[in-house]
């Protein structure tokens, strides 16, 4: 009976799945489901229809969200390497303890990766929001004359974070700044009002 690629390829995976002994197929089997769970993800995120948040929501304990150890990516990443370093263990004749060792330190640094890299991914992300606590030390222009004595009514420019953002303004000193003019920003006063020096 002759095989095409695809099924010869099956028989031999069948083959070595049978001659698995219990604790081999017990980790060959966990790495093996979490494979797959892997694959689907990276489809599904591929796609664009990324797992709904809920799935990971449900065993976040990290209050800050979305970098959290027990979430579906974390976890699958911990039983991807526990299945396979077990099960390659056990075919390298270690002992049963000594491969479920090596397999849970395995899945724990896997884990660990998957959690820095999706948190340093966090971190990277901006939501696109100007605010006012980045124009700190940014150079702007004046828009409306900063009046002398402190006086509100002025207003400034600022250059921050490649945008332009207008916010009220007051001089750092009693002396007011004409239009035009460059300014930096020393300090925020409020959520929409900063203090600023001439250069």
């Amino acid at each position: 009976m002759s095989y095409t690629p695809g099924l010869a390829v099956m028989q031999v995976a069948l083959d070595w799945w049978s001659e698995l002994t219990l604790a081999k197929t017990i980790f060959f089997g966990i790495g093996l489901v979490a494979a797959l769970v892997a694959l689907l993800l990276a489809v599904l995120a591929l796609i664009g229809i990324e797992h709904h948040d809920a799935a990971d929501a449900s065993l976040n304990f990290d209050e800050a969200g979305g970098g959290g150890i027990f979430t579906v990516k974390p976890l699958t990443g911990f039983f991807l390497g526990f299945g396979w370093v077990g099960g390659f263990a056990l075919d390298a004749g270690w002992s049963i303890f000594a491969a479920t060792l090596a397999a849970a330190v395995s899945g724990g640094v896997l884990m660990a990766a998957i959690v820095a890299m999706f948190r340093g991914i966090l971190a990277m992300r901006s939501d696109g929001t100007a605010r006012i606590q980045d124009t700190v030390g940014a150079i702007g222009t004046v828009y409306v004359s900063l009046p002398a004595g402190r006086a509100p009514g002025g207003q400034v420019t600022v250059s921050f974070q490649g945008r332009q953002e207008t916010y009220a303004a007051v001089p750092v000193g009693d002396a007011a700044i004409p239009g035009g003019a460059k300014v930096r920003v020393r300090e925020v006063i409020d959520a929409a009002t900063v203090r600023v020096e001439p250069l």
